[in-house]
């Protein structure tokens, strides 16, 4: 299982722009078995907070991979330039129990 943790910086349309970017691309994700198990709005005050975290899960690198190259993602990217100015994306298949 591969855990991806996402952080969005939105552009000139805000958090909702990111909201109408993210609701035409999570079907195609969940298409390539990926599921959204968390998306956060961040509350934090300071020089420049993420607007976004998202949790999302792959059963595997190359489902993910083959989710970002989907045509029907790439044709989105003008759009996705718009209303996300900065990505972090970190990636793990080590788990922990505490």
């Amino acid at each position: 299982m591969l855990q991806v943790v996402v952080i969005l910086y939105a552009g000139d349309y805000g958090r909702q722009g990111i909201r109408d970017y993210e609701s035409k691309v999570i079907s195609i994700l969940n298409e390539h078995q990926g599921v959204l198990v968390s998306a956060c709005a961040v509350d934090n005050q300071g020089d420049d907070p993420p607007d976004e975290i998202h949790i999302i899960q792959f059963p595997s690198m190359e489902e993910f991979n083959l989710y970002k190259s989907d045509p029907r993602v790439t044709a989105l990217t003008a759009l996705r330039e718009k209303v996300i100015r900065k990505t972090e994306i970190y990636f793990s298949e080590t788990f922990h129990n505490y």
